[in-house]
């Protein structure tokens, strides 16, 4: 016993004190030596005249179950043995009495003395509380509560011990009537010197990292700047040389060849062979550029990866992104991201600024579940979408906690671990698992339908007005020239004398 910390029986001796039931001093003892389980036989020898009804508060407060109580008489004269006439224990759930003749006492046979009081617990309400994750905890239409620890407990407690089962959402909800703490507690710990209060899950969780998800591609720097500095080059020379071959072989070329060339200005039907070998070079260097630049502005259009985005914590430690966590001591996080928290108060300020539109801009961290189900919404109500690291940033246990003195912790125990052994367990979490998977691919699939976004086409749309700006201004500057030109050289066609 003193080995594993664990009893399997217990004898309590409480003779001398009369009718007043030592409940200070037995507290201190159970509290100072928690060796045994609630599932232990306890033997309480008390006097006669001992109360039944505070003995009986005191082992319900301490979630204690299989006691028995045996009440002893001073021996007579005449006899060293004390008399037992009647033992006795009681049942918290229907408040009921099992009385025992102790004359008629069969040494083979002592388990009636400890009736199964779990076997039905007539309707006892089991007040949880739990943080919500899937698949084990979450939200269904109605303000339904299901998941996987939700199948537990009702297979548990509603099926096989008649009970009911009501899951809260805070914290704060005050525990029921002569109860000081929930029932059972999921996700939201406190640390107790004894371990008989625990059970934790075989698989563990932990905080993932959602980042912004930028739709928007930078078309304009690309369309201002769509050829090396060796293409520029070409265009150049091809428009000093156009020039050049104008002004040099006047006779070869009447008009400008790029006039000719991209505004289709009129010519001559016949025109020399070097002017057509010319021409001909040009517009097919002009078609080559064209549809280079053309093919350009389609591969930016059809581009899934708009930009050089993270997908682990190291790329997002060597990137630009930063982590805004409001609320949340960032020392905590320190260690495993290096450089890109922002402060705690620097968050809080941001986030009184901005609101949710401060993650459209900074990382943020939360559980794995919720960002799994943020991204799968898609754009949400702001506007913006994230997208989420593959690699968790801090893993921990899910746990279990019983109330401090909750006799349903051997039960539970021992259902959870045959519940998993059977494999129902991991049966049930890998199809939820697979269900969320299946939802986030047909959102996926729907949202690849659509081949163009309005979006897409700002290229176009930028193209069409920049082609409109260089017309005008192009008509207005030949418009100025020849308005110059019939200004100088007057109404005959001859230069007018300039004044002194």
């Amino acid at each position: 016993m003193y080995g594993v910390r664990d009893a399997t029986l217990v004898l309590m001796d409480a003779t001398g004190h009369g009718a007043k039931f030592p409940s200070t001093l037995a507290r201190y003892r159970l509290d100072t030596h928690e060796c045994y389980r609630k599932s232990a036989k306890f033997i309480v020898i008390v006097d006669t005249a001992c109360n039944r009804t505070e003995l009986t508060s005191f082992f319900h407060r301490h979630g204690v179950l299989n006691y028995a109580a045996i009440p002893l008489e001073p021996p007579e004269p005449n006899s060293a043995r004390p008399i037992v006439q009647e033992l006795y224990t009681a049942n918290p759930f229907t408040n009921e009495w099992h009385l025992f003749n102790g004359r008629n006492h069969n040494r083979s046979s002592t388990a009636h003395y400890y009736p199964n009081k779990l076997a039905n617990i007539h309707g006892y309400e089991l007040l949880a509380f739990g943080l919500y994750e899937f698949p084990y905890i979450f939200e269904v239409t109605g303000n339904h509560t299901a998941g996987l620890l939700m199948e537990l407990l009702h297979n548990l407690i509603v099926r096989k011990l008649n009970g009911t089962v009501r899951m809260v959402r805070s914290e704060r909800t005050p525990p029921l009537p002569g109860r000081t703490e929930f029932d059972l507690t999921f996700g939201y710990t406190s640390f107790r010197a004894h371990f008989m209060h625990d059970v934790s899950l075989k698989e563990r969780g932990g905080y993932c990292i959602l980042c912004p998800f930028h739709t928007e591609r930078d078309f304009l720097r690309h369309l201002l700047k769509p050829f090396s500095f060796g293409i520029w080059a070409v265009l150049g020379a091809l428009l000093v040389g156009c020039r050049l071959l104008g002004h040099l072989f006047p006779a070869l070329f009447e008009r400008n060849l790029l006039e000719q060339i991209f505004f289709t200005a009129g010519a001559s039907h016949r025109q020399p062979f070097p002017t057509r070998i010319v021409s001909f070079s040009a517009a097919v260097l002009i078609f080559f550029l064209s549809e280079a630049y053309n093919a350009k502005i389609v591969s930016l259009m059809s581009d899934s990866k708009y930009f050089d985005r993270p997908e682990s914590v190291r790329e997002l430690i060597e990137s630009d992104f930063k982590v805004a966590i409001p609320g949340v001591r960032v020392s905590l996080l320190a260690e495993s991201l290096p450089g890109k928290l922002v402060s705690r108060r620097r968050a809080d300020a941001l986030y009184r600024e901005r609101g949710p539109l401060l993650f459209n801009e900074y990382c943020t961290m939360t559980y794995c579940y919720l960002a799994y189900l943020q991204t799968t919404i898609g754009r949400n109500m702001h506007g913006f979408q994230q997208y989420v690291l593959r690699d968790m940033v801090v893993e921990q246990l899910r746990t279990l906690q019983l109330a401090t003195h909750s006799p349903f912790y051997d039960t539970l125990a021992e259902y959870y671990e045959r519940y998993f052994q059977s494999g129902i367990w991991m049966y049930r979490l890998e199809y939820m698992n697979r269900k969320l998977v299946r939802e986030m691919r047909s959102l996926g699939s729907r949202l690849e339908e659509v081949v163009f976004h309005f979006e897409d086409l700002v290229c176009v749309w930028v193209l069409i007005v920049v082609g409109w700006l260089l017309s005008t201004v192009g008509f207005v500057a030949e418009l100025l020239w020849v308005w110059l030109e019939h200004r100088i050289k007057g109404p005959g066609g001859h230069d007018l004398p300039l004044a002194s």
